[in-house]
């Protein structure tokens, strides 16, 4: 995470990542959850309670709610209001479209 981060700022990093994890949860309703401490590996954890864990049908495919919140952030990052090309754009970069 510290190769993201300009070095003038890697001693205030803990108090970023602390600022950034307290947005993400109001906006997203998603815990940012440290995963591995050794290699600062962290998980995004959702705190809406969904029928099926975010799943369409009980027990298979993949959970839709990650797809939401990665539209929702498309959204949210063009001053929420994105433009369909853009949100197709942004789905063929991540190889889901």
């Amino acid at each position: 995470m510290l190769m993201i981060i300009h070095p003038k700022y890697h001693n205030r990093f803990a108090e970023i990542l602390k600022r950034a994890s307290e947005h993400i949860e109001a906006v997203f309703a998603v815990d940012l959850k440290e995963v591995d401490s050794t290699i600062h590996s962290y998980d995004l954890v959702s705190k809406l309670n969904l029928p099926n864990n975010g799943r369409v049908w009980d027990g298979r495919g993949l959970p839709k709610t990650g797809l939401l919140m990665i539209v929702l952030g498309v959204i949210l990052v063009k001053g929420n209001c994105a433009a369909e090309e853009d949100i197709w754009k942004f789905l063929n970069m991540m190889r889901v479209y």
